[in-house]
């Protein structure tokens, strides 16, 4: 018990004079952190003067510099702004143009729009009448295939008799034919067969005799 309590104590005064040196050894060195902070001071006042001055030596080359921008800066925009006025009278005759063309677009547009429509109106209009048009031309067409079935035997009857006399006909022509050329191949026989005849000699005209009238003149 006596030994911890002496323990103790020992450190107990081992801390004490431990905090005594440290604040010893603080309160010696104190002066020389105040004396470079002090000089740490001044050499940044020196920097921050130093550069105050360059910056004070740069100043009028800076503003001419500046000046020299500036100016340049307001040719360019004066020769832009004299580029524009320039062009405006273009720019103006290609806005109008477009404008026109615009505007002539525009219009076809709702002329197309127009039409479009008048047709989808007359659509029902239209497709009605073709299709009246195509029962007429059936109607029409039904009505000639009856005809032509009703008016079919007839032609067939006219057609047949046609036949049967151009056939006649034709048999009729190679009949003569055959029987003129059976006719001139035994005309040589029948002609050397005949005899010949004697010839009569020619008769003479009385002549005429005086009339009583004719007689009276003398």
């Amino acid at each position: 018990m006596k030994k911890l309590a002496l323990l103790a104590l020992t450190a107990a005064f081992s801390l004490v004079s431990a905090n005594g040196f440290a604040a010893e050894k603080a309160a010696a060195s104190a002066p020389a952190i105040h004396k470079a902070k002090k000089a740490e001071k001044k050499k940044v006042a020196s920097a921050q003067k130093a550069q105050a001055a360059k910056a004070d030596a740069s100043a009028p080359k800076a503003k001419k510099a500046k000046k020299h921008v500036a100016k340049k800066d307001a040719s360019a925009q004066k020769a832009q702004a004299a580029k524009a006025d320039a062009s405006a009278p273009k720019a103006k005759k290609a806005h109008k143009h477009a404008a026109k063309k615009h505007a002539a677009k525009k219009e076809a547009s709702a002329a197309q729009k127009a039409q479009a429509a008048k047709a989808d109106a007359s659509a029902p209009k239209a497709k009605k009448a073709k299709k009246h048009v195509a029962k007429k031309e059936a109607s029409a067409q039904k009505a000639q295939a009856a005809k032509a079935d009703a008016s079919a035997p007839k032609a067939k009857k006219a057609h047949k008799h046609h036949a049967k006399k151009h056939a006649a006909k034709k048999e009729a022509s190679a009949a003569q034919k055959a029987q003129a050329a059976k006719a001139d191949a035994s005309a040589p026989k029948a002609r050397k067969k005949l005899p010949l005849r004697p010839r009569k000699p020619a008769r003479r005209r009385p002549l005429p005799l005086p009339s009583n009238s004719s007689a009276d003149a003398v």
